[in-house]
């Protein structure tokens, strides 16, 4: 098949979890199918980068830069669309895509995620349209806890906005791709039947089995893309509410927390509860091996977590809310510890480190979990089954 897919970022460096997954899955498809993708910049210096991406046929870019430039705001005001859709609504990406549509010959197109639309003129093709996330709902949970009140309201009729176009894009793509049964059923109550799941995975060689055995002075690990506002709460939450009373109960407990593009004000938050900051990391399989157990109580948002998947692939016991284990197939005291509140996290942490038989049997039963269902070989040919079943219609 000769694919024409438009991704909201260069699938990479893998920074962030949607490059993770749209390099993973174009690696592996660009060896069977013709791919030429169109991508967003948020720097001219990631053109270098390019070049890492050979199993595309051929590439083009388009600079964005980031979100909260006055003239993407103005647009948002002046538009129905909310913020995040009206940063890619670029003519020049339209253009583009316009030209090379009259000149070669598709049998698709694939966009990811439903924000990119904008950047997409009118086509007669199929459009599979691939979701990280539910976006609305992420979003809303960010507002709904946001510290200035006056402005929850301004926020809040963007997240209505962005609801509206989500759903409005569900509608229109001939087929959508979500990451979990979660957020199928979710995107099923607008689009119908015509949405299947092709969850996230793991590079297994990338990430080998190595568990080991925990001390009572436990080295903790946070990993996670603070571009994202899910990962900036769970972050607050952590430091802010678990640590403390982790660091009471473990005085010489480490946590380690892995992550790029934090905000100057949340690096100041972080340092000042006396945790380390790693935001360089370039070889994140060994930040798994040095942890003893994966801390991720996350509170907003939808999808399945990277960070999660990683750490059971290694052989990392991994500790997450129900939030977070939402969208896998993992179950408490089975393949993950679960707890919603800072003194679950406590006392679930004091079960990882003192019995060794419940430790052991997590550990193992999430490598078999990853195995079975969680490898990128395995997902990219259900991807390729989804754009198999949309080109036959």
């Amino acid at each position: 098949m000769k694919i024409l897919f438009v991704a909201s970022h260069l699938p990479y460096p893998l920074h962030s979890g949607g490059q993770v997954r749209v390099y993973n899955l174009l690696s592996r498809l660009g060896k069977k199918h013709e791919v030429t993708l169109f991508a967003f910049l948020r720097s001219e210096t990631e053109k270098e980068y390019i070049k890492e991406l050979s199993f595309c046929r051929k590439i083009d870019t388009v600079y964005r830069g980031h979100a909260w430039q006055p003239h993407y705001v103005t647009k948002s005001l002046l538009s129905t669309y909310p913020l995040l859709f009206a940063t890619y609504a670029k003519d020049e990406m339209r253009a583009k895509i316009t030209k090379e549509l009259s000149n070669s010959r598709y049998d698709l197109v694939h966009i990811e995620p439903s924000y990119v639309w904008p950047a997409l003129p009118t086509v007669d093709l199929p459009v599979v349209v691939g979701e990280h996330n539910i976006e609305y709902s992420g979003y809303r949970g960010y507002v709904d806890s946001f510290s200035f009140v006056p402005l929850r309201p301004f926020l809040m009729f963007d997240v209505v906005k962005l609801k509206w176009w989500e759903q409005k894009v569900w509608k229109k793509a001939a087929r959508v791709v979500a990451v979990s049964d979660e957020d199928r059923r979710i995107i099923t109550k607008t689009a119908g039947s015509k949405v299947d799941v092709v969850p996230n995975g793991v590079d297994l060689r990338q990430f080998p089995f190595k568990p080991k055995k925990p001390t009572l002075s436990p080295v903790f690990l946070f990993v996670g893309y603070f571009g994202w506002l899910q990962n900036r709460d769970a972050v607050r939450f952590l430091a802010g509410d678990i640590w403390p009373l982790l660091k009471e109960r473990y005085p010489n407990a480490e946590l380690r927390i892995v992550g790029r593009q934090a905000p100057t004000e949340l690096v100041s938050f972080i340092r000042a509860k006396g945790i380390l900051l790693l935001e360089g990391v370039s070889d994140i399989a060994h930040e798994y091996q040095k942890a003893d157990i994966l801390l991720a109580p996350i509170r907003l948002g939808s999808g399945s977590r990277y960070k999660i998947l990683e750490a059971m692939a290694s052989g990392l016991p991994v500790l997450t809310t129900s939030v977070g284990a939402g969208g896998l197939h993992v179950f408490h005291k089975k393949e993950v510890m679960i707890g919603d509140n800072p003194k679950d996290f406590v006392g679930a942490v004091g079960e990882l480190i003192t019995n060794d038989t419940l430790r052991s049997a997590i550990v193992n039963a999430a490598r078999k979990r990853i195995e079975a269902s969680y490898s990128w070989e395995i997902i990219s040919r259900d991807l390729e089954k989804v754009w198999e079943k949309s080109c036959r219609k």
